[in-house]
């Protein structure tokens, strides 16, 4: 798990240290190429390692919540700071945050990042999540020699006491819920935002040609259309709701097609289906995800399933975790 956190950071660090020159923290050039050696240092001499920036809300919560945790748990922490915000000027920072993003492909720079005994576990909210399980003393102690009869009575106190918080999940569970920035998954959504894009100029392209082939190649154009209608078919079945009205829309087109005296009618249908379009193609689901989790009070696991949509806020994409159901089963061994 070391290994895999020490190549994310170090794709992540190197593409912000090139891409910006405050963010390289007064390393030269030269130095860069050593970044590879610090991360596995910091990693491997530190239980916790926290990457952040100044003046980042998130980061402030996260060092609350490792402070708080030390006060039972006690363990080493390194904190990074990539970037100073009071270093920066307004102007500046637009551009490290604008070149960043290209060189990253992602539609938004996230921090913090936290690894905790080798293993990413996410950002702030992640962290917390993580503490109020009980599962981050257990990462910390997981490579340390065993407590002593003292230690471990006050650890597993400290642990009982925590699992009987209701939330012990690491994925949030409030329904509809905006996460703009997760960086655990900030990969993953902005190769899936990406390819919306490309799908979106894909589908303008081709109904620009079946609106110029409607009069003069209506075979042509009723092929393309129903191309349009199974696809709008698809992600009903797998996507969202805003997606049917654009398969009412060509439903009606479609039927329309013969009947029509007059090509007016079939291009208001035909438009009032794009309109349906540029809405799904804008919000796709993305992916579909299983976490666990543990009901104390029932003594079972829970299974809890998530679904992800990106949806195009104007100034870039923004994703959306919603729940969508939850299983009760498999009984706890006592």
């Amino acid at each position: 798990m070391k290994d895999d956190a020490s190549s994310y950071l170090l794709e992540y660090w190197m593409f912000l240290s090139t891409a910006f020159p405050c963010l390289k923290d007064g390393k030269s050039e030269g130095a860069l190429a050593d970044e590879s050696k610090l991360i596995d240092e910091k990693i491997s001499n530190n239980d916790v390692v926290l990457v952040g920036k100044g003046g980042c809300g998130y980061c402030k919560r996260a060092k609350e919540t490792l402070a708080n945790a030390q006060t039972t748990t006690p363990f080493a922490m390194d904190i990074y700071l990539i970037a100073n915000t009071d270093t920066i000027t307004a102007a500046g920072e637009k551009v490290a945050r604008q070149n960043i993003k290209s060189r990253l492909n992602l539609f938004d720079l996230t921090f913090s990042q936290i690894i905790v005994a080798g293993q990413y576990i996410g950002g702030a909210d992640d962290l917390t999540l993580l503490v109020e399980s009980g599962e981050f003393d257990k990462l910390v102690l997981s490579d340390k020699p065993e407590m002593g009869a003292g230690e471990k009575i006050q650890y597993e106190a400290t642990l009982k006491e925590r699992s009987s918080k209701p939330d012990l999940f690491k994925v949030p569970k409030v329904r509809g819920t905006w996460y703009p920035d997760w960086p655990f998954y900030s990969f993953q959504w902005a190769m899936y935002s990406n390819l919306v894009r490309y799908i979106s100029i894909l589908h303008l392209i081709l109904m620009g040609v079946t609106v110029s082939l409607i009069d003069a190649q209506p075979e042509i154009a009723n092929a393309l259309i129903f191309f349009y209608f199974v696809d709008l078919c698809i992600i009903v079945i797998f996507g969202p709701v805003p997606s049917f009205c654009g398969t009412v829309s060509m439903y009606f087109g479609w039927k329309m097609r013969g009947n029509a005296t007059s090509t007016l009618p079939y291009k208001v249908v035909f438009l009032a289906y794009v309109y349906g379009l540029l809405h799904v193609t804008l919000y796709r689901c993305f992916g579909m995800f299983e976490d666990w989790g543990e009901d104390n009070d029932s003594n079972k696991y829970i299974k809890t399933r998530y679904a992800g949509f990106i949806v195009n806020s104007g100034t870039g994409a923004i994703v959306k975790i919603v729940e969508y159901s939850r299983t009760i089963c498999c009984t706890k061994k006592k």
